[in-house]
């Protein structure tokens, strides 16, 4: 099977998992869902695949607004471009909404499933980064590098000026980082409940 085919179906399978999770409607931020894979070749974001309009929330549910298809990811697409020049048997991400629950959780989850964490502080994020979409994204995966010595599995970025926090998700496939989501959704809406 070509590449290219292979990713788009990962993505499918991978967008199914989170649709079939009512509990992952709770981390959709604002800015909506994406999930991304990347050709092993990846060099720009044409080569990064993900789904069409992301993912939103009808009906409770987390629904996808369109299909899969390469060059329909800006954001997580570039994230995962930066990645893999530390990482780069990463090929995946997904970003969801970030709150302090939400982190308590997450920590705890990646110590249970020995994954790492980390965060980026965006109020450290020098002006000429924070005002240009290109120079950004560099810098937050250099911040990481620099703080933590590595790409952690999971990491966050505080929000800062017009940008919404959000918890990310790295691995070398999709279908990976959509269920490490809706095992974190799972257990979020558990403490909801216990409020």
């Amino acid at each position: 099977m070509d590449e290219h085919a292979q990713i788009l179906g990962e993505l499918v399978k991978s967008v199914q998992i989170l649709e079939e999770c009512k509990e992952f409607a709770l981390l959709v931020p604002e800015v909506r869902v994406n999930i991304v894979y990347a050709l092993s070749n990846a060099e720009s974001t044409g080569d990064v695949a993900g789904i069409d309009g992301r993912i939103t929330v009808v009906n409770g549910y987390p629904k996808a607004a369109g299909l899969p298809k390469f060059g329909a990811s800006d954001h997580m697409a570039r994230a995962i471009l930066e990645i893999r020049k530390y990482r780069p048997e990463i090929r995946a991400g997904i970003n969801f909404k970030y709150d302090e629950r939400l982190k308590k959780i997450i920590v705890e989850y990646a110590r249970l499933k020995n994954l790492s964490v980390g965060g980026i502080d965006r109020s450290k994020e020098p002006e000429k980064e924070r005002l240009s979409l290109i120079k950004s994204m560099p810098w937050k995966i250099r911040y990481l590098k620099e703080v933590y010595g590595f790409i952690p599995d999971i990491f966050y970025e505080t929000a800062g000026w017009g940008k919404e926090p959000l918890f990310v998700v790295v691995s070398a496939e999709p279908i990976k980082a959509a269920s490490i989501s809706v095992e974190i959704a799972r257990e979020y809406a558990r403490t909801l409940l216990n409020l």
